[in-house]
């Protein structure tokens, strides 16, 4: 038995020295490919990693501008209250001022009616 397969191997041996070449060229083959295929992600994956390092800074001065403004934006909040009570203050003043000049008018009349009955009664009493 092994003498038959023995012969038969010396029989493919010149078979197998041709393949040889040409199966050491597919798999050079594939591994450039491979290699190639390889540096090609890898380019690209360094792209990728670029654009989202930009994307992160963008990010990250968005974030700090949207800081600032909500800063910003409690400071007006803060000054329309004050504004608001304010404007309840100078509200109340002027009903307070409408009153007083009221009272102020019929003051004044009062004093010219007044001041009119003391002179008639002076000018009477002569």
């Amino acid at each position: 038995m092994w003498p038959k397969v023995l012969a038969q191997l010396f029989e493919l041996l010149p078979h197998v020295t041709r393949l040889v070449p040409m199966a050491d060229k597919y798999f050079s083959t594939k591994t450039a490919s491979e290699k190639t295929t390889q540096a090609a992600m890898a380019a690209m994956a360094e792209g990728i990693r670029g654009d989202l390092g930009q994307v992160t800074q963008a990010q990250a001065g968005l974030h700090q501008q949207l800081q600032e403004q909500s800063v910003q934006i409690a400071e007006v909040s803060a000054d329309v209250k004050r504004m608001a009570t304010a404007t309840e203050r100078v509200t109340a003043l002027e009903s307070q001022v409408a009153a007083l000049g009221w009272w102020v008018k019929i003051g004044v009349s009062l004093i010219v009616v007044l001041l009119v009955s003391v002179i008639v009664l002076l000018v009477r009493g002569r």
